[in-house]
């Protein structure tokens, strides 16, 4: 499940063209995801591309910043101006224009400087760059921002951060957010349990004196893949760590840089500035655990954990989102170098409707923790809703009261959790986590849905016209007269259906050619029925054994003489069709017991599964405007649970 109490992170680069980014859009983008009390840390990131031979270096350092100069200059860096920024709990920030000189000894300066200061917290660089100036410290992105003054900063690029830094007490502004190596930056949400691998990594090239989170590491390995001579592509690749069913790293690189590749729940958003270009790059875990957005309009490049972030700033903008284990690549000079999904699946996403007449609130005017209120207290059982903007846990105090409410923009986290008997009309897009747990009443979404979607639902109907991310409908369940039904008209993401107890799935896939289904899905399912129009590759059905285990296990059977020549070709889930007898057990007992692999067929509908359809059917076309019902004639991939 997707928390919506992580970190919040934010990038934005120009494109050639367009003007400079103010600090100010910068602050409000990141605030809008702030939650007040739960913050720990916050800070900014802007690259402002100059020309000149000198190194800007920013350094915390506790005691009499003069003190901090003699040092550096003890290590034989040349400074060219100094300026003090802050100063709170007696920690400096103190700010350097150092001659470049040779940077190989520039970069052993700084190592030395942070191996000499960090043991005892005496200092510590935290940003160094020809056009990066990072701040950060302990509070709320507008605190930080007032500390520093961020809004009087113009730059070519921009990444921000709020709420807890990971793997650290965040007492301090060391541990805040960004952390950067040379030309970079970094912020990230979640935690890389590869932390130990990659450190011991960048140990076994020189680096040390490591503040202790996850995040400074991966700024690192970044840098020192780049100083390795990898494209920033390659790196990327690396870093991302997908599966070795995709076969995107070489089998040498996959052995060499083993231990620079990351693990665990993250999402992270990159800043590097190669001298002749500069580059902001969105990285998602293979399974995509923290959500993660792209956007781009006539002048920028977006990346954002919610969606509002961007719409902020552009409600027209292009929004899409990453696909798991992917990585989106945009650059100054070369526009989109990656976009992280299929490019024609980006058309398929849909834009929301900020406004409508004869409204009962304005959701710009009203804060997230307060819109519950306000939707109760008009006193009506229908209710309009316009320009929402990523509140909050809509719906999730209301009473079993029949409500009708209607929401114009974009919902953020959770709506319509625990919903019993009301019903919720979105028109536009929901972020992560929405009807989770929902017993009853209906929730129907005119635009996307994003990660974790009906998560244990066990009753009511949700519908969704556009597409739905990552781990949807994981854990329904029904109970003797409550059956929940999910319907999707656009095409899913990784892990559909994962651990599905009951209920029903249907997804249409409309206006799409291609698969409508991302991997693994129905995987572990005990129970409920996925129906998906069309044929779905049974390769991506359930977590099967890899092309290797198969052969292997082919090899072993036919040696035992339990089996013939059987095509080793044939996925797993269609190999066990045609196994029996002690060979079937044995491939059960080597695949199965841990994590179940569902059945499948494609076929048409029976009379009896069209019967049950088709007035849920016709009540998705009523309150959609479409006429889906019609499509239950053709073929679907109906997905079960192994008979066994």
């Amino acid at each position: 499940m997707i928390s919506p109490s992580g970190c919040g992170v934010f990038g934005i680069l120009r494109k050639s063209h367009a003007q400079k980014i103010s600090g100010d859009q910068v602050v409000k983008a990141i605030d809008i995801v702030s939650y007040r009390g739960s913050d720990k840390g916050a800070g900014f990131a802007v690259f402002n591309r100059e020309e000149g031979n000198y190194y800007y270096l920013k350094a915390f350092f506790l005691g009499d910043p003069s003190k901090m100069r003699r040092v550096m200059e003890n290590v034989g860096l040349q400074i060219l101006d100094e300026t003090f920024e802050a100063q709170d709990g007696g920690v400096c920030s103190c700010n350097y224009k150092v001659s470049i000189g040779n940077v190989a000894q520039l970069r052993r300066a700084v190592r030395n400087l942070n191996d000499m200061l960090w043991p005892e917290k005496r200092g510590r660089i935290y940003s160094m760059g020809r056009s990066l100036n990072i701040f950060k410290g302990v509070g709320y992105p507008k605190d930080i921002s007032k500390i520093y003054d961020v809004g009087r900063y113009q730059g070519d690029m921009w990444l921000a951060h709020t709420r807890q830094p990971t793997n650290s007490p965040g007492s301090n502004p060391y541990w805040s957010h960004p952390f950067s190596s040379f030309d970079v930056a970094i912020v990230h949400n979640g935690d890389v349990s590869s932390f130990g691998a990659n450190l011991e990594y960048l140990q076994s090239r020189g680096w040390s004196g490591f503040v202790g989170t996850d995040s400074e590491v991966m700024a690192f390995l970044f840098e020192e893949l780049i100083n390795e001579g990898l494209s920033v592509e390659e790196v990327s690749k690396i870093l991302v760590n997908p599966s070795r069913r995709t076969s995107i790293i070489s089998p040498h690189y996959d052995y060499l840089y083993r231990n620079a590749r990351l693990d665990g729940p993250f999402t992270a958003v990159i800043g590097y500035d190669s001298g002749d270009d500069l580059y902001l790059i969105g990285l998602a875990d293979r399974s995509k655990f923290r959500p993660v957005l792209i956007g781009e309009d006539e002048g920028y490049y977006y990346i954002a954990s919610e969606e509002s972030q961007i719409r902020l700033i552009n409600p027209g903008a292009k929004v899409w989102t990453l696909s798991p284990g992917s990585y989106f690549i945009a650059s100054l000079k070369r526009g989109i170098i990656s976009y992280g999904r299929e490019r024609e699946e980006i058309i398929s996403f849909s834009q929301p409707s900020f406004r409508t007449e004869n409204y009962d609130i304005d959701a710009s005017n009203v804060g997230y923790k307060d819109l519950n209120r306000e939707i109760l207290k008009v006193g009506k059982k229908e209710v309009k809703v316009i320009n929402v903007m990523g509140h909050r846990f809509i719906g999730m105090t209301f009473p079993r009261a029949g409500l009708k409410v209607e929401l114009y923009g974009v919902v953020g986290n959770a709506m319509a959790n625990l919903n019993e008997n009301n019903e919720f009309y979105v028109y536009g897009n929901v972020a992560d986590d929405c009807c989770d747990t929902m017993h009853g009443g209906k929730v129907v979404i005119s635009g996307d849905a994003r990660d974790v979607l009906a998560q244990t639902l066990q009753g009511g109907k949700v519908f969704v016209s556009g597409n739905a991310g990552n781990r949807v409908g994981i854990q329904m369940r029904e109970y003797a007269n409550m059956r929940p039904y999910l319907i999707i008209g656009g095409r899913v993401d990784d892990y559909l259906g994962e651990y599905m107890a009951g209920g029903v799935i249907v997804v249409l896939g409309l206006n799409h050619k291609g698969e409508k289904v991302g991997n693994f899905v129905g995987t572990g399912m005990v129970g409920g029925r996925i129906f998906v129009r069309g044929r779905v590759d049974p390769g991506r059905i359930g977590v099967q054994p890899s092309k290797v285990e198969i052969t292997r296990l082919l090899k072993a059977l036919k040696m035992e003489g339990l089996i013939n020549e059987v095509d080793p070709s044939l996925s797993y889930i269609d190999l066990m069709k045609g196994l029996s007898g002690d060979a079937r057990k044995f491939a059960k007992k080597l695949f199965e017991e841990k994590v179940g692999i569902p059945t499948y067929d494609y076929r048409e509908l029976t009379e009896e599964e069209i019967k049950e359809l088709l007035p849920v059917m016709r009540e998705y076309d009523n309150d959609l405007r479409t006429n889906v019902k019609e499509l239950l004639g053709e073929k679907f991939t109906v997905i079960t649970p192994s008979k066994s």
